[in-house]
């Protein structure tokens, strides 16, 4: 495995990312809760799938540093239940950089509300990332 380049060089700790608006239709929510293999009455009341927050830390992340990562943690802390469909919010920012064994890591937490209630959060998630490794050609 190569060592990978140092995509990110450019992201600064303390760094505040997004806004990110994006809406997760019933549908692609109902999918999430499929794949996951759950069976539960939230999903039948309509809730939203509260790992989708892993998900909504990714794309926002990657609004700043689109290159390949690898998510090596994550704590969600939920907070309150939404519906499908509802518009939301995702802000964030970085909240450490570090190195270990010769790799170099970046925590992000996002914070998940939707757009009519921006001041109370749905979800909070914590993730760590590191870049994906170079393939050798």
């Amino acid at each position: 495995m190569n060592k990978p380049a140092n995509v990110l060089a450019g992201v600064r700790e303390g760094a505040s990312l997004g806004p990110l608006e994006i809406t997760v239709s019933a549908a692609a929510n109902e999918r999430y809760w499929q794949a996951a293999g759950v069976v539960h009455p939230a999903l039948e009341g309509g809730a939203l799938y509260p790992p989708i927050a892993a998900n909504l830390t990714v794309l926002l992340f990657q609004q700043s540093c689109p290159h390949a990562m690898i998510q090596t943690r994550q704590l969600l802390r939920c907070h309150r239940i939404e519906p499908a469909g509802t518009p939301l919010v995702v802000t964030g920012r970085v909240t450490r950089r570090y190195e270990k064994r010769e790799r170099e890591y970046v925590d992000i937490e996002a914070v998940v509300c939707t757009t009519a209630r921006p001041e109370e959060p749905i979800w909070t998630s914590i993730v760590s990332f590191t870049p994906a490794a170079e393939l050798s050609s």
